[in-house]
């Protein structure tokens, strides 16, 4: 058994039924299940889908109210495991920001990668697989790959 993360653009895929991918990502993830493993979620992603959820449909987001936003958190956590970003996951992130010469928005998904490294998670399912490049010890898989393979 392997374990996914699930990204932020995978799961507000997942939560918008009117996104473009929703059901790419749903069959995706469906799979993933089926063939045994485990697909998890880190805090940064919950936090970055309150920020798409509760923004204004206007300015990109889905308009939501935070208590339909906190119940549609509260059924992810239900469904899928959530990482720890403990003490650790800070080291390996400066660590990893360091080594790979970060730069900018891509910390944020350095982060990522060091709470997964440091939950031994290797593999992330997104929609943006070159964000994750040159992240040592991580492997980004876009959904299409799943549903062709």
């Amino acid at each position: 058994m392997t374990a996914y993360l699930l990204d932020t653009n995978v799961v507000v895929r997942l939560m918008e039924p009117a996104a473009a991918e929703h059901e790419m990502v749903k069959e995706a993830i469906r799979r993933l299940i089926r063939a045994g493993h485990a697909l998890v979620l880190a805090p940064q992603v919950l936090s970055e889908l309150w920020v798409v959820a509760t923004r204004p449909v206007e300015a990109n987001g889905f308009g939501w109210h935070p208590s339909k936003t906190a119940d549609v958190i509260a059924s992810l956590r239900n469904r899928f495991v959530l990482l720890d970003e403990g003490p650790a996951a800070f080291e390996g992130w400066l660590t990893l920001v360091q080594a790979a010469k970060v730069r900018g928005k891509r910390a944020h998904d350095a982060r990522l990668a060091a709470v997964m490294l440091s939950q031994g998670v290797t593999q992330i399912l997104t929609l943006n697989t070159a964000d994750f490049d040159g992240l040592p010890g991580i492997t980004a898989l876009h959904p299409s790959a799943v549903l062709a393979g």
